[in-house]
């Protein structure tokens, strides 16, 4: 604190304390102008000031420098007005002390440390005690003092004391306290009414002290009416009004209470009426007050329920409901609304069943019919808004929060929370369970329970359930050359169209990367689930626009039959059983399952198994068998076909293995083996002077094989053979899946001179667009028609067909299969110009060929060209 400010604080309190001094003095002046007939005041207005003065002064040494002022200006006062020197010293003592113990009590009752007006009925029993208390030390003391000094009786200087120093500390006390407050009273308005009113009241009250009657009790009216109007600070200070006008008249012997004979008596009765007109004044005037501050509070406290109601997130309603009415909504708030889509007033009075679905309304109408009859204290459910209140999904909550109106109504809070977001994101979680992600049909799961329920529903009625097993040929072939979106593509176009091809009863699931099984409960024979296979397999025929891929797919079938007695898992496994012998019979195909199925697979994989060693034993060998001029019977060119060189059962043809072979992954190597023998030992025939082709068959799984181009090419380099002497074989019910990248490689093949032939002709009934787009060089007549040239006039009929078509296009034919020479003359009359079979020779090594070059019996070798070795350009 800098110099100044400190001599301003110092010249402040030497200020507060002279005019407390004066006051203090003032009313010690008061007080001793009302003795009579003896030492002792009758009343003491400084009782109360010094309370005051030492609450205003507060704490630490400015309440000492207080008490010693308050000490000097009481012993200086009591000497000027005639108090004999050691009493007056003797009462400043005492009036010290009445003031110390005024303020300990308020500062031990209420937290009082300074001053300020009463503000609450606590505030007036703490004002009463600190007065009482304050008044039995002063009375004590002052009553010895006044027995030493004056020779009054000890117990009525005492009961003087105490009287007098009492009531004036409450009255003088919470007037002087209440002073402060008169500026902060309302508006002007307000302000002038109360002076009007304080005015009457005190000209009513001088009016009733000045007549002689005893109706002193008529000021309490007065005093009521100011309390009821202005509040406890002006109440306080017309109170201690009221009590100066009381004092006056009845020291002067006028008034009700002149009545009585004695000074002292009538003045101590009348002081009793004025702590009546101060407690009445304080006590209705602050109850009122605390009652105005509840309301306000209460006020505030529903505003603030209701914004923070409005503000809430969670929808909130009141509800009021009996056993025998409807629920009636009283308020709602701002969330509620926005769920519901409704205003404050479309809410208020409805039913908050009628928001809701039949079943959802029933639900919560239980639980409000709960609480009303108390037999439940809370309720919670979910709930489904109807489709006019926003359709959506909520959790309910419901509470009973009291009673109100007459007859008494029970108050429910209902609470709705949307959950419309997590009961969608449920549904989708218990759709994903039991459903295949990427087709949406069910998922294993799924499937596997209502196999259980379609196998006991067969149980009571005797009916037959049909499982087929649905794999999609070589699609690992369609990820690896397109991609996986083109291979996720084909797999929705495959479950929609299995989807479409059932009954509507039907089940079709997706249980693996490409496998669905179909479910049929409810067949009456066999034939039905046979007639489903065999659709099923016509409809996955059209191409599949996938991307800017088109793909033919197909597809291999497994059926299982079965009644209410099977194992729902040992039915599952038949109709697998049967699928992979569709697969192993070349896939393209339904199978049904017999019980020999099992021993079949089991031969199969025993077959593979030992091709796998004969492939590393070298026991897979290449034979060759002659393609001759139809005219000049020479040879132009050799088909290379695969041996099995089996040690212990001899040379096996391929009937015996190669179905199992091309439904294997070693396809692939055996494949490439086939190629390059035959490469190098065309490209040896190459090399003795011998330009002969050399036909390779390419199986269905090698030309689904992504890099089919780029293994044609590397051999050829690495061989050395051209190009052009290389014939690459198609089996005619391969065509539909030439396309794509696989027709771009074959095009790619075919201008580097590479041939392309098709196999099997006239068995796979293609499309003649197909011949027209593909890069074709070379028809092979179905040896099926061969066989039957001779003696089936359709089996002519067709083989002419093939050769004008042929002939049209520009494609050389070959009719393989000829074992007569009727045969050959009747296809050589017929136009084709090369042949092929047993009658020209059965396939041999290449070293059996060549020892029979060598030996000069090989006849004439060569490719003519023009026909076999150019085709169409």
């Amino acid at each position: 604190m800098t110099g100044d400010s400190a001599l301003r604080a110092r010249l402040a309190l030497s200020a507060e304390t002279i005019a407390w001094a004066v006051l203090y003095a003032g009313a010690m002046v008061v007080g001793r102008l009302s003795r009579v007939d003896t030492e002792l005041a009758l009343v003491w207005p400084a009782a109360g000031v010094s309370v005051v003065w030492f609450l205003r002064a507060g704490t630490g040494h400015r309440r000492l420098v207080a008490a010693a002022v308050l000490a000097a200006v009481t012993g200086t006062v009591n000497w000027v007005t005639g108090v004999e020197p050691v009493g007056s010293w003797l009462f400043a003592g005492v009036n010290v002390a009445h003031g110390l113990v005024g303020v300990a009590v308020l500062g031990r009752l209420v937290g009082w440390r300074t001053a300020r007006a009463m503000s609450s009925l606590g505030d007036v029993a703490a004002l009463l005690s600190a007065s009482a208390a304050s008044a039995v030390v002063s009375a004590v003391l002052g009553g010895l003092v006044a027995a030493t000094r004056f020779g009054t009786e000890v117990w009525d200087g005492i009961g003087l004391i105490g009287v007098r120093n009492g009531i004036s500390t409450f009255v003088v006390a919470s007037a002087l306290l209440a002073v402060p407050q008169l500026r902060l009273i309302g508006s002007r308005v307000h302000r002038a009414g109360s002076v009007l009113l304080v005015l009457a009241v005190l000209a009513v009250s001088l009016a009733v002290v000045l007549v002689p009657w005893p109706v002193a009790f008529m000021l309490i009216p007065p005093t009521v009416a100011v309390a009821l109007r202005c509040g406890p600070a002006v109440t306080s200070v017309v109170a201690g009004a009221q009590g100066v006008l009381v004092v006056l008249t009845t020291r002067a012997g006028e008034g009700p209470f002149s009545l009585i004979p004695r000074v002292a008596p009538r003045i101590l009765e009348a002081q009793a009426l004025i702590l009546v007109l101060a407690l009445v004044g304080a006590v209705v005037s602050l109850a009122l007050q605390e009652r105005s501050a509840a309301l306000v509070t209460s006020r505030l406290d529903r505003d603030r329920l209701r914004a923070h109601m409005d503000a809430a997130l969670v929808a909130n309603a009141h509800v009021v409901s009996t056993v025998s009415t409807a629920p009636e909504v009283l308020d709602v708030n701002g969330a509620m609304m926005a769920l519901t889509g409704r205003t404050r007033a479309e809410l208020v009075g409805t039913d908050p069943c009628g928001w809701l679905t039949p079943a959802s309304a029933a639900l919560l109408g239980s639980g409000i019919g709960d609480l009303t009859s108390g037999s439940q204290t809370g309720w919670r459910g979910e709930l489904q808004l109807a489709d006019g209140w926003g359709a959506g999904w909520v959790d309910a909550a419901l509470s009973a929060v009291g009673s109100t109106g007459l007859p008494a109504r029970p108050e429910l809070n209902l609470q709705m929370i949307d959950v419309t977001v997590q009961k969608e994101a449920e549904e989708r979680l218990a759709t994903m369970a039991l459903h295949d992600e990427l087709t949406g049909l069910p998922n294993r799961v799924l499937w596997a329970d209502r196999l259980e329920i379609a196998l006991s529903e067969a149980g009571r009625s005797g009916s037959v359930v049909g499982i087929l097993y649905v794999d999609v040929d070589h699609f690992k072939e369609v990820n690896d050359r397109h991609g996986h979106d083109v291979g996720d593509e084909l797999l929705r176009e495959i479950a929609r169209r299995l989807s479409g091809v059932v009954r509507p009863h039907d089940t079709v699931a997706r249980i693996g990367g490409d496998e669905f099984v179909v479910l049929c409960p409810r067949l009456q024979t066999t034939a039905d689930g046979l007639g489903l296979a065999a659709r099923i397999q016509q409809v996955m025929a059209a191409p599949v626009q996938a991307g800017p891929w088109q793909l033919t797919p197909t597809v291999s079938v497994g059926v299982a039959f079965a009644d209410g007695d099977d194992d729902p898992r040992v039915v599952l496994r038949r109709a697998d059983t049967a699928l992979y012998t569709a697969k192993d019979r070349g896939r393209a195909r339904f199978e049904v399952y017999r019980p020999n199925l099992e021993a079949e697979l089991e031969r199969s994989a025993q077959v593979l198994d030992r091709l796998g060693e004969a492939q590393r034993n070298g026991e897979l060998r290449v034979h060759y068998q002659p393609v001759v001029d139809a005219g000049t019977r020479r040879v132009v060119a050799l088909e290379a076909l695969l041996r099995w060189e089996h040690p212990e059962r001899g040379t096996l043809s391929p009937k015996t293995f190669l179905d199992v072979l091309e439904s294997s992954e070693l396809i692939h190597s055996v494949g490439g083996f086939v190629l390059r023998q035959a490469c190098d030992d065309a490209a040896e025939l190459l090399a003795r002077g011998h330009r002969l082709a050399v036909h390779v068959n390419i199986s269905a799984r090698e030309l689904a094989r992504p890099g089919l181009r780029e293994d044609v090419e590397q051999t050829l380099v690495e061989t050395g053979m051209p190009a052009e002497l290389l014939v690459l074989e198609i089996t005619e019910t391969r065509l539909v899946a030439v396309n794509g990248s696989l027709l771009r490689d074959l095009h790619a093949l075919r201008a580097r001179g590479v041939r392309v032939a098709v196999d099997d002709f006239g068995t796979g009934y293609s499309a003649l667009t197909q011949l027209v787009e593909l890069p074709v060089d070379v028809l092979k007549l179905d040896k099926g028609f061969v066989s039957e040239i001779t003696t089936s006039a359709r089996a002519r009929a067709v083989s002419a067909g093939v050769q004008a078509m042929a002939a049209g296009l520009g494609v050389v034919t070959i009719a393989e299969g000829v074992e007569t020479e009727r045969q050959a003359e009747e296809l050589a009359a017929l136009g084709f110009e090369l042949l092929q079979g047993f009658l020209f020779g059965r396939p041999r090594a290449m070293v059996d060929w060549l020892e029979e070059l060598a030996a000069g019996r090989g006849g004439p070798w060569e490719l003519r060209s023009g026909t076999h070795g150019e085709g169409r350009g």
